[in-house]
């Protein structure tokens, strides 16, 4: 299995994705899959998160342990910067309907989920008035919450996001006010909100979970960071959006960057770090996206609706890929092979377009060149050396017969050829006690030399190995200290 076959296969799975898209035109209505018409027969993540992301939602068991609290993590966040003015030139005379698959939510859906939020809010105010109010010196815990209800106050007045009525981006100006996405993991983008309203509405969040929940099966775990996640699940307990069997799966936290600005009782909670199951994501990755968006910030600002979704596709659909190859580059010299196979046999067909096992596949990545091209490697080494060494010889000569005029100059010379020399007899030496061989062997006369083939291929992943105990070291490293400045 070659890196080559590697990459073209992880990019033609990423770009099949968008087959099972919809179109955010006025024609289509829904968006979802055809295989999560019934959520209910799941048993598996459907195909579009599967080629979204095969390392999340791949594979024939998604389940994790059991000791752990989430089977996947997403991340939501908005950016007020993607916005389109209104009547930018009469764009919109000229502004066809987008005939391609989108990664945008239907507009339709999006104003459905309006009407079900207010909807709720409205019977949830009416619940309220029945219920008797504690006094204000009184604090208390919401129910199914574990954070006091004057914190999450406290946490809804400092952030902007939260205060709904304050207006990031005027709709007097402007048509659309900006963009909500929703990602793994792993940067992966699985869909995006086109906002219209004034401010970080719940509804748009609200709105890219239930598309997450009709792609997955009912018993999947979901961690989902949100930089206010404190409040969006303060207002789905409240308010009960979606059924209690949906919010028993979810289990939230606050994305890293943002959790500092929260309440000191808030951060205890909802910390990624302090939460069990999340590890190390930190949820940031759709600031990388904006920031990967924001050159066309300029040119979308005076476009028309169906031409700024069609550029926001096609960017979204480069990105995809780039990050797709960039996985593959950053994972082909080091355990490819289990990733790929761990992922599931289906994407494994589709990636290496072969039916063997795992066994197979590993066996194909084995080098049965690697000593030869070691040994070419020494041969050329050991010509480079007698040249340098030819090199410091003539420069001896020149000042035995004095033919040197500048004494300065031609120490400072020999002097580097001299060092040039030693470092390459040193890297002679180790290339050779690497292979295996003594001085005076011929090393051509070794070339497919099958004990040095196998000598080489366990010297790499004994590398290998080494390199992935150190990465683990440092990672372990940054949890105890984090853990001794919280404990300290």
């Amino acid at each position: 299995m070659h890196n080559k076959e590697l990459v073209s296969g992880i990019i033609n799975a990423s770009s099949s994705r968008h087959e099972h898209e919809t179109s955010d035109g006025e024609e289509e209505e829904g968006g979802a899959h055809e295989d999560t018409k019934d959520p209910r027969r799941l048993q598996y993540p459907s195909d579009y998160l599967r080629s979204c992301c095969p390392l999340c939602f791949g594979g024939l068991d998604w389940r994790k342990e059991r000791d752990s609290l989430v089977d996947v993590i997403v991340c939501i966040d908005a950016c007020f910067t993607q916005k389109r003015s209104k009547n930018p030139r009469g764009a919109e005379g000229h502004d066809l309907p987008n005939p391609t698959s989108s990664v945008f939510i239907p507009s339709e859906t999006v104003t459905q989920m309006e009407v079900h939020v207010e909807r709720c809010r409205s019977k949830g105010k009416e619940r309220g008035r029945r219920v008797l109010r504690p006094s204000e010196d009184e604090d208390r815990v919401e129910e199914g919450m574990r954070v006091p209800a004057s914190v999450l106050d406290g946490c809804g007045e400092s952030f902007v996001a939260a205060d709904e009525k304050r207006e990031k981006a005027s709709t007097h100006f402007f048509a659309d006010t900006g963009l909500m996405a929703l990602l793994c993991r792993h940067d992966r983008m699985l869909w995006l909100v086109n906002m219209t309203s004034a401010g970080e509405k719940q509804h748009y969040a609200l709105a890219l979970i239930q598309q997450l929940t009709q792609h997955i099966p009912d018993d999947m775990r979901v961690g989902l960071l949100y930089d206010i996640g404190c409040q969006l699940e303060r207002s789905w307990r409240k308010f009960k959006f979606f059924a209690n069997s949906i919010l028993s799966r979810f289990h939230f936290a606050i994305s890293v960057f943002h959790a500092y600005g929260h309440q000191w009782p808030c951060q205890v909670v909802y910390h990624p770090r302090k939460r069990q199951g999340f590890g190390l994501s930190d949820g940031e990755g759709c600031e990388q996206l904006w920031s990967a968006l924001k050159l066309l910030i300029g040119p979308l600002r005076v476009s028309g609706y169906h031409q700024r979704l069609f550029v926001l596709d096609l960017q979204v659909c480069h990105l995809d890929a780039k990050s797709c190859l960039g996985y593959v580059k950053k994972t082909a010299g080091d355990q490819s092979p289990r990733v790929l196979w761990y992922i599931g046999g289906d994407i494994a067909v589709r990636v290496g377009g072969s039916g063997g096992d795992s066994d197979q596949a590993g066996a194909q990545w084995q080098s049965k060149h690697k000593a030869d091209e070691e040994i070419s490697k020494i041969i050329e080494l050991e010509k480079l050396v007698g040249a340098r060494a030819q090199m410091v010889r003539s420069l001896e000569l020149r000042f035995i017969s004095n033919q040197v005029h500048d004494v300065e100059s031609f120490e400072i010379e020999i002097a580097d050829a001299r060092s040039q020399h030693n470092n390459l007899l040193e890297t002679l030496r180790r290339r050779r006690e690497g292979l295996g061989v003594t001085g005076r062997a011929k090393l051509v006369a070794l070339r497919g030399n099958v004990f040095l083939q196998v000598r080489m291929n366990a010297l790499a992943v004994k590398t290998r190995i080494r390199d992935r105990l150190r990465q683990r070291k440092f990672e372990l490293e940054r949890i105890e200290r984090a853990y001794r400045q919280t404990v300290g």
